[in-house]
C-alpha cells in the first residue's frame, strides 16, 4: 500500500513472495533479513506498510532492484520490532544491530575441514573464524580459527546458515541480529580439535567507514581553505567511486571501508578540497587525500 509516482490516489499492488534472506539494505549499509516480492515497489511506496491475505501486517516496502523487472524487497516486521525494542531500550535512541564481531570462512570444501581435524561429517559442521574486530566484545573469547558449530543449541551448516522456517534456512548473522546490546550467546566451538562450550556476549556491530550520517550533515574542519572531513560511504557515492574509472585517490579510499575499527572513536580523515586562500596559494588541486598525520601525530579521528 502507498502513494507511488504516477498518481495521487492511494495504490494497491499485489505479489507472491519469492525469497526470505539476508539482503544488503541500501540506506543503512548494511544486511539484514528481508522478504524478497514480485510486486512493484516504485518512489512513493518507501515506508508503505504490506499486508498478506488477513489484512495482517508482514512489513513495510522500502527499496527495489533497478536492473530487474518487478523485484521489490520488504523490511520484515522482526527487524521493525527489534528496531522498537531497541529504541525503547535505549530512551529514544537507536542503537544498531548486534553481531560478533567475526570475519568467517565458510567449510563446505571437505579438505578444508579435515585440515581442522573435523572428520565426522555427520555430527560436525560449522564456520571458522578467520578475524575477530577490534572493537568486539568478544574479542577476548574467540580466536581465529575456532569453528562455531552451534549456537544457542542451533547447529550451523558448513555454508554459514541455521534454521528458519520449515524447509527454510539463513545465515547465522540473521539469528545474532535478534540480540541486544550485553546479551550473550552460548556457542559450541571446535577449537585446537576439541569440543568447548562458551557463553559469549555480542555487541553493536560498527564500521570505520559510516554507511550514513543517521540524516545528519556531515562533519567538515576548515582551516586556512583547506576543507576536511570523515569518509563516509555517501562521500564515495557523490565521488563516483564505482564508477569504471576514477582516480587513483578515489581508489586508495575504496580500500579504507574494508580496513578495521580499532577504536570506536575512529574515524577516516580526508582532505576533501581546497577553498581559495592566500595560505594555500599553489595547494588548490589536491583533493580526495588521506590526512594521516598532522605535526608528526597520527590523525585519528576529525
Amino acid at each position: 500500500l502507498g502513494y507511488p509516482t504516477g498518481g495521487d490516489a492511494m495504490s494497491v499492488t499485489s505479489g507472491v513472495v519469492s525469497r526470505i534472506e539476508m539482503q544488503e539494505y541500501a540506506q543503512a549499509g548494511m544486511h539484514l533479513l528481508a522478504i524478497q516480492i514480485d510486486a512493484a515497489i516504485n518512489p512513493g511506496n518507501s515506508g508503505g506498510p504490506v499486508v498478506n491475505e488477513h489484512l495482517q501486517v508482514v512489513g513495510v516496502a522500502f527499496q527495489a532492484l533497478d536492473s530487474a523487472e518487478n523485484i521489490g524487497y520488504v523490511v520484515p516486521v522482526n527487524v521493525v520490532q527489534h528496531f522498537l525494542d531497541n529504541v525503547r531500550r535505549n530512551n529514544g535512541q537507536y542503537t544498531g544491530f548486534c553481531a560478533l564481531g567475526t570475519s568467517l570462512s565458510l567449510l563446505e570444501n571437505p579438505t578444508f575441514r579435515k585440515s581442522l581435524g573435523m572428520t565426522n561429517t555427520k555430527t560436525q559442521s560449522g564456520v571458522m573464524i578467520k578475524e575477530m574486530a577490534p572493537t568486539s566484545a568478544a574479542k577476548d573469547l574467540l580466536y581465529p580459527n575456532d569453528v562455531i558449530m552451534e549456537v544457542d543449541g542451533i547447529p550451523v551448516a558448513n555454508d554459514g546458515k541455521v534454521p528458519f522456517r520449515p524447509g527454510e534456512r539463513v545465515s547465522l548473522l540473521c539469528y545474532l541480529q535478534t540480540k541486544f546490546k550485553g546479551d550473550y550467546v552460548h556457542l559450541k566451538l571446535w577449537r585446537n580439535q576439541k569440543e568447548l562450550e562458551l557463553d559469549v556476549p555480542v555487541s553493536i556491530s560498527r564500521r570505520l567507514v559510516p554507511a550514513h550520517w543517521n540524516n545528519r550533515p556531515p562533519p567538515y574542519f576548515i582551516v586556512a581553505g583547506l576543507v576536511f572531513t570523515a569518509l563516509s560511504v555517501p562521500y564515495l557515492h557523490a565521488a563516483s567511486a564505482w564508477d569504471d574509472y576514477i582516480n587513483d585517490n578515489i581508489s586508495y579510499l575504496l580500500i579504507q571501508p574494508n580496513q578495521p575499527l580499532e577504536h570506536p572513536t575512529d574515524q577516516v580523515v580526508i582532505l576533501a578540497q581546497v577553498l581559495a586562500h592566500r595560505a594555500n596559494l599553489g595547494y588548490d588541486q589536491f583533493a580526495d587525500l588521506h590526512l594521516q598525520q598532522v605535526n608528526g601525530k597520527k590523525v585519528k579521528s576529525l
